[in-house]
């Protein structure tokens, strides 16, 4: 290390978290060792296969850096695995999404048949002087080290976890850019009268928890992300769109609405507070989807919209959260032709045939609703119920 300013790191009685990076498979046994050697100091493991995905997209992998402390690299033969149209694997996105600022430990086992391209990065990080690192052969040997290194590292730098007292001041939450919130790739239909009904609801500014509820493929998501497109006029510091497919862990939820929102967790303060400082007084829409994964932390929504009372939650999911405040609103399935709609014209009325009709023209440019195959689309949209989703595939079987 050199000489730097260091990085300023918390008392182990606020919970100090340990950011472990490694392929999963090749180093299972040294992640349950590195695991092992952190909970021994009574620190926090912050690992995939502890309520994530084993590939979580970039921004997870952001979400959890956040929220941790120190950063553990353990590294061997494999390079990892490189998701379609990256050019990185997330074993080297990992350790390039670090802050500079934030302290690493960086254990390396004795070679045996290593990637090239790993070998590439295990040298640019013997080249970072911001990064420790230090040579391994075994799990237990690694646990050891492991325990040992975290020790020295937190009694060098304990002095500078003295935090000055808070002053209290709103939180700056960083611009609001368009793209917060996703851009369907196509046009959706059939959902004007419930984007009406919920914008209603949005307006009033009575209800500070709306929860889209439904089973999957009916269409929540892509209902709330068109409310909240429709509703920048109601929200104007902010619309955040909070994707939570990749989140299982419920303690997860606070961490990565603080990285949706900017907000690195430093120390200053609790995150929810921080949070809560950084929504106050700010009319701000956050979509929080797939909640249905982690409703064990539901109840810190509740603490979040009662000091943060401008700020409001729409949420999807596939259960109600039973919190206090929540407003239900059913999202059901398009509407489909009756049995008698045999003839084109009258089966186009249906949401779920136009939905149908217009997928699948982009896959055969030309297909239209005809007295000759109104029946049979008409009887396709029935069999599926009207779910979107479901519709959604049925029409690619078109294009072969």
């Amino acid at each position: 290390m050199t000489g730097r300013p260091r990085p300023v790191i918390r008392t182990p009685d606020q919970r100090i978290r340990v950011f472990v990076s490694s392929t999963l498979r090749e180093l299972a046994d040294e992640r349950r060792a590195v695991r092992a050697a952190i909970e021994r100091m009574r620190l926090a493991p912050v690992m995939f296969e502890l309520g994530a995905r084993p590939h979580p997209p970039r921004a997870l992998y952001r979400s959890y850096l956040a929220q941790s402390d120190v950063f553990v690299g353990i590294y061997g033969d494999s390079y990892g695995w490189v998701a379609p149209e990256e050019s990185i694997s997330g074993l080297e996105d990992e350790y390039r999404l670090a802050p500079p600022e934030m302290p690493k430990l960086i254990y390396v086992r004795a070679a045996g048949q290593r990637d090239p391209r790993l070998a590439e990065l295990i040298a640019r990080i013997q080249a970072d002087d911001t990064a420790a690192y230090l040579p391994f052969e075994t799990a237990e040997q690694l646990e050891e080290q492991v325990s040992s290194d975290l020790a020295t590292l937190l009694a060098e730098r304990f002095d500078e976890s003295r935090i000055p007292a808070d002053d209290g001041g709103p939180e700056e939450i960083p611009p609001t850019p368009a793209t917060h919130i996703p851009v369907p790739y196509t046009v959706t239909i059939g959902r004007e009268r419930e984007m009406a009904e919920v914008r209603a609801l949005l307006e009033r500014r009575g209800d500070r928890l709306i929860s889209l509820v439904g089973p999957g493929g009916i269409g929540k998501s892509r209902l709330a992300i068109e409310i909240a497109h429709a509703s920048a006029d109601l929200f104007p510091d902010g619309r955040y769109f909070l994707p939570l497919e990749g989140v299982f862990e419920p303690g997860l939820l606070l961490p990565t609405i603080a990285y949706v929102l900017g907000i690195r967790d430093n120390g200053e303060a609790a995150l929810e507070e921080r949070i809560a400082r950084a929504l106050a007084g700010r009319r701000v829409l956050l979509v929080l989807d797939n909640f249905e994964q982690i409703v064990e932390a539901a109840p810190l929504l509740v603490r979040l919209f009662d000091v943060a009372p401008e700020a409001t939650f729409l949420v999807t999911s596939r259960t109600v959260l039973r919190i206090r405040g929540e407003r239900v609103y059913e999202v059901d399935a398009l509407p489909v032709p009756d049995e008698g709609a045999r003839a084109g014209e009258r089966a186009m009325r249906s949401a779920a045939v136009a939905l149908f009709v217009d997928r699948a023209q982009a896959v055969k440019p030309g297909f239209a609703i005809t007295d000759e195959n109104a029946a049979a689309v008409a009887d396709i949209c029935r069999a599926l119920d009207g779910m979107p989703l479901a519709i959604e595939l049925e029409h690619a079987h078109l294009g072969r």
